[in-house]
């Protein structure tokens, strides 16, 4: 079961915002602990990429110049994918922040498709009857539902 934290850019109440709505798995990022540049550069955290680029390069620097030993390099490579993959998630809603997004709930499911549905399953209940959309055409004035008023 995976645990989400969802982010928002706009208000709640505006339904257009659901398309600005950001879904970041809690826990351990394997594919940021495998695939991290790329992973990086997947999800757009340039700032994120160019310090590990810094970090990346430090340690080239420290191979060719200073530290003979390849152990010890490579227990650093290890090191830095492992901070990406723990970190990942932290990383990712830092961005989102920065970028106007603002964190409105956590939400569960096997997949992230079953948090989704849980999320905006919760959101169209908790809606009041007039925030509802109307289904067969626009709403008339002078009708109350599906009947005229007593005056019209």
């Amino acid at each position: 079961m995976g645990v989400y934290t969802v982010h928002m850019k706009g208000s709640p109440d505006d339904l257009s915002a659901i398309e600005r709505t950001a879904f970041v798995r809690e826990g351990f990022a394997w594919t940021a602990l495998l695939f991290g540049p790329f992973w990086l550069i997947g999800r757009q955290l340039w700032l994120a990429l160019l310090v590990w680029c810094l970090a990346q390069g430090a340690i080239i620097a420290l191979d060719a110049y200073v530290l003979p030993s390849h152990e010890a390099l490579n227990l650093l490579e290890i090191l830095l994918a492992l901070a990406l993959g723990f970190e990942g998630g932290s990383i990712r809603r830092a961005a989102l922040a920065s970028r106007g997004y603002h964190f409105i709930d956590v939400v569960s499911g096997r997949r992230l498709a079953d948090a989704e549905r849980s999320l905006f399953g919760r959101a169209l209940a908790m809606r009041t009857p007039d925030q509802a959309p109307i289904a067969m055409g626009q709403h008339m004035p002078g009708m109350i539902g599906l009947f005229p008023s007593a005056g019209g």
